[in-house]
Parts: C-alpha cells; sequence; structure tokens
C-alpha cells in the first residue's frame, strides 16, 4: 500500500522558483512531500480543490511594528496583527523591535519571543534592536536567533533612539565577524529634522507638504553613507522601507562593485503618490513619506530591472485618536498605518493584473527573496520539497474592496489610507506549516499555532 499523505491540494497552479505550473501539491507532516503533474493519482487524509487558484509560497512580511509589550497596549498586538496577516497570505512575519522595551539583549528577547509564542498565529522572526547601548551586544542577539539589527540614522524616540554614526560604524564591524545583517532606516537626521521644524514653525502645517520636510535627498544621502560604511566593514546592509526611485540605481550599482547590500519597498509608495496625502491626511502620514507620482512610477521601473529585492509592508497601525492629533497640524500626527493585510493582494492587483508582473517575481518580492537575504530559506520562502508547507492560495481575478472595520488588526479605522481601495486579487486561504490558518475571510486556527523561526545556519 502506498503513502497515504495528510493533503493533497489539487488543480491548482503552483508557483515554484523558476516557473508556475499546473499540478498537485503533496503534504506530510508541515512539509512539503511531492510536487506531481495534475493526472498524478495520490492518497489523501485531505484534499483542497484549487481549480482556478494560484498556490504561492506564504508571504513573508520583513517588516512588522507590534506594540507588544509596550505601555501603548490599546496598540496592535500580536494576536490581532498576526491574523491581520494571515488574512493577506502572510506566513510569516519579521518583527522590528520598536514595542518597550526593544529587543536589546537576552532578557528582551525572551520577553518578546514568550509573547508572540503564546499569541502569534502565524510564524514568526525577529529583529533585534541597534541602538547605542546594544551596539556591542550584536553577537548575543545573534546567538538567539535574529535575523539582522535595526537602525536608525533618523532621529526616532526615547526608547528606540537615533544611532549615531560612529556607533553604526562599530556596530557594522561587529555584525560582520558574524557575517550579521544591518537594517537601516536611512534618512540623514539633521536635514529632515531642521527642514521639518522650519515648516512648521513656518505654519505650513498642510498635509501635502509634509513630505517637502523629508526630502528625498536626505533619503538618498543617508543610503549612499549606510553603503560606504558597509564597503568598508564588509558588513551585510539593508536599505527597509527605499522610498526614492533613484535608490534602486545606487543599490544596483553597490552590488556591482561587490557590497553585500539589499533593499525593500513598501505597497503603500507603489499604490499612491502624494496626492493621496491631501485626500486622507494625517492617516496617510509615514516616514520617509510617500512621494510624487513621476517617483512611483520609477520604483515600479525599479522592480522590473530586479533592482528592488523584496515588499514589506512596514505595518505600524495607530489609533484614529493619535493620528487625528494632526488634524490641522500634520507634524503632530503619528507617523505610520497598518498594511500587513494588503502586502500581497496589493501586489497582486496593481502588480500582476495592472502591470504585467509575473508569478514568479511575485513569489521572489514577497517570500523567496526575503528568506533568502534573512537567512530563514529554504525552511521558508519556497515551495520545494522538505520546505515547511507555508502557502497563500489565491483568486487572482476576484475584486474586493477594503474596509477597515472588517480587518482582523486590533486598528479598525474607516479613514485609513487603504479604505475604499479596490483590489483585484483576493488571498482564500493560508497554510502555515501544512495547516489551514485562514480561509473565506475566517480565522480557522488557535491563536497560539505560530512558532520562532531562527536564522538556518
Amino acid at each position: 500500500m502506498g503513502t497515504v499523505f495528510d493533503t493533497a491540494i489539487v488543480n491548482g497552479t503552483i508557483v515554484l522558483e523558476n516557473q508556475a505550473v499546473k499540478g498537485t501539491l503533496l503534504i506530510q507532516d508541515g512539509k512539503i512531500a511531492g510536487i506531481l503533474d495534475s493526472h498524478s493519482r495520490v492518497d489523501s487524509r485531505k484534499q483542497i480543490d484549487a481549480e482556478g487558484m494560484v498556490i504561492l509560497p506564504g508571504a513573508i512580511d520583513p517588516h512588522v511594528h507590534l506594540w507588544e509589550p509596550s505601555p501603548q497596549d490599546y496598540r496592535e498586538d500580536y494576536n490581532c496583527g498576526s491574523k491581520a496577516a494571515a488574512s493577506g497570505g502572510v506566513t510569516t512575519l519579521i518583527e522590528m523591535p520598536l514595542s518597550v522595551p526593544p529587543v536589546i539583549d537576552r532578557e528582551s528577547f525572551q520577553l518578546k519571543k514568550e509573547i508572540a509564542d503564546r499569541n502569534s498565529l502565524i510564524d514568526f522572526a525577529l529583529w533585534g534592536g541597534l541602538i547605542p547601548k546594544s551596539a556591542d551586544n550584536l553577537s548575543e542577539m545573534h546567538k538567539l536567533g535574529c535575523v539582522g539589527y535595526k537602525a536608525f540614522m533618523s532621529y526616532a524616540n526615547e526608547n528606540y533612539p537615533h544611532t549615531p554614526d560612529d556607533v553604526l560604524y562599530r556596530a557594522m564591524k561587529n555584525a560582520a565577524r558574524f557575517n550579521g545583517l544591518i537594517g537601516v532606516h536611512a534618512e540623514n537626521a539633521d536635514i529632515v529634522e531642521a527642514a521639518g521644524r522650519e515648516m512648521e514653525q513656518s505654519g505650513n502645517l498642510n498635509p501635502e507638504s509634509y513630505p517637502d520636510g523629508r526630502p528625498a535627498l536626505a533619503e538618498l544621502e543617508a543610503m549612499e553613507r549606510a553603503i560606504l560604511l558597509a564597503e568598508n566593514t564588509g558588513c551585510r546592509l539593508h536599505i527597509v522601507h527605499m522610498t526614492v526611485a533613484e535608490g534602486g540605481e545606487m543599490v544596483r550599482k553597490a552590488k556591482e562593485k561587490g557590497i553585500r547590500v539589499s533593499n525593500e519597498t513598501c505597497p503603500h509608495y507603489l499604490l499612491f503618490d502624494k496626492s493621496i496625502l491631501k485626500e486622507k491626511g494625517p492617516f496617510a502620514k509615514c516616514n520617509p513619506p510617500i512621494r510624487s507620482l513621476e517617483n512611483k512610477e520609477g520604483l515600479w521601473e525599479q522592480i522590473f530591472k530586479g533592482n528592488i529585492d523584496f515588499i514589506g509592508s512596514d505595518h505600524s497601525p495607530y489609533t484614529d485618536e493619535e493620528k487625528l492629533a494632526g488634524k490641522d497640524n500634520i507634524w503632530q500626527a503619528w507617523p505610520g498605518f497598518g498594511g500587513i493585510d494588503v502586502l500581497l493582494p496589493a501586489m497582486i492587483s496593481e502588480g500582476v493584473n495592472a502591470r504585467g508582473l509575473g508569478l514568479v517575481e511575485l513569489a521572489k518580492l514577497v517570500s523567496t527573496n526575503v528568506a533568502k537575504i534573512f537567512e530563514l530559506y529554504p525552511k521558508k520562502g519556497t515551495i520545494t520539497v522538505g520546505s515547511d508547507a507555508d502557502l497563500a492560495i489565491v483568486d487572482l481575478n476576484q475584486e474586493w474592496v477594503y474596509q477597515g472595520e472588517h480587518s482582523f488588526s486590533k486598528t479598525k479605522s474607516s479613514q485609513g489610507i487603504y479604505e475604499g481601495y479596490k483590489f483585484k486579487g483576493k488571498v482564500m486561504a493560508t497554510m502555515v506549516r501544512g495547516t489551514v490558518v485562514y480561509e473565506n475571510g475566517k480565522i480557522t486556527e488557535e491563536s497560539t499555532y505560530g512558532e520562532f523561526v531562527p536564522i538556518q545556519r
């Protein structure tokens, strides 16, 4: 008698690393056990008919802010954030360390991991924090399994302060010793601080003026500076939430010189231009800001040229009250908004359907490249025999309108940046390690299901 598999997904289009094929996907013990053609007959305890659907490797969101632990317990947490992620086809989230306390040593790492173990529906990995007092603790966090170490080249906040150049340089030298990854929020701190303060003091308080207070020059200068430091130290460098199209060419040229640098951009920079600030006001405020229509088109050009490695949501929702603090003065609104549940739908809608992005390229941008750069591959990020059966089953053609009240996010704003946006392409089901955690609008598994994923070395 032959093997009886746990699950067989039949009749779907399976997106592999080099092609998309119609076939049958077999799952056993949470792993991909086989990829067969459509005519093969197999025995399985459960069968999922994916006729007309596309089966993608589950998205990996590399840029997620969850405020737990934190005094701001009214903001996004693991329970709600991970459910929102699953509804958008995200099977692994990588959390940025902005919570209080940030992840900067063994104690804060264990606190964060225990909270996530208890409350995450999907699998998770953790960034470590790079602030002045943790610059010499990176090897400890590396041994604990952190995927990288995030620094603000801009000014941040009292719990997560700006990392001066001398500290960043020292941290890069430390990280290079164990092949660690340094991630940077690349904006020149002094330029954006002075420009924003001058605009506010002069009475320029309109939302549509906000990008002028954080100019593209500040981002490009900081990127160039970080790349120079990475070249000198031999450190691996990642540019988070890159907004400036010219940055893609800068990264390409650095790679050609042998510098180990990668970059990401976000769905909101690809769907919107700065006119959304006039429409949505403080609900469209983020750092770095959404820029011009020409820049948006330039980012898409960089994607098609292969000069952007992957997409991250920069999921950081705030309450309506925190956003409306900037109703009459955009400088007073908190910067950021949710987006983990639209990362994959946005790339399908605007990338695949509107611009002809290939399915293989899509999978690289939302999953495979993330897993490789953050050293989670091949456990994550690919549909390959032996890899975790993390899957997003999507209908490329289904149209739907985003409504915050229906999101699983803790912040259910009806004024958010995505509110009312019409997408073409919908996640129908999400599987984590072979288990369906989301299907047809409903969470189908306990929120303790997620597991910690350390770097795979």
